[in-house]
């Protein structure tokens, strides 16, 4: 369906709509009625509106099929070495968003 509306829209805006030659080719063939046209106007009519998913939780979170949201814990990348063994550690360990931030974070990422 999307191949054919794709087609559709390059016959309708074809660069040759306004010169000699596609008037004379189009009085070369005969009337035949427009099925494509419709089609494309119903599927402009009711195409919904895209969402945009936030750019800072895309890159923050990981959607996982079971619905949850994961995350790495902030703290192992820089100015880490007077820190624990152990808290280092943790630091490098991924968990998991609570449901409140869930909540959230399906609005901020409608297709994840």
């Amino acid at each position: 369906m999307a191949s054919f509306i794709r087609s559709t829209l390059a016959l309708a805006w074809s660069p040759l709509k306004n010169t000699a030659f596609a008037s004379a080719s189009r009085m070369a063939t005969p009337a035949a009625p427009s099925t494509a046209t419709s089609v494309l106007c119903n599927a402009v009519r009711h195409m919904s509106y895209k969402l945009k998913t936030n750019s800072s939780a895309k890159k923050r979170f990981v959607a996982l099929p079971s619905g949850k949201f994961k995350h790495w814990r902030a703290g192992k990348r820089h100015i880490n070495t007077g820190m624990d063994r152990g808290r280092l550690n943790k630091a490098g360990i991924a968990s998991y968003a609570t449901p409140r931030q869930s909540k959230h974070l399906r609005r901020l990422m409608p297709y994840a």
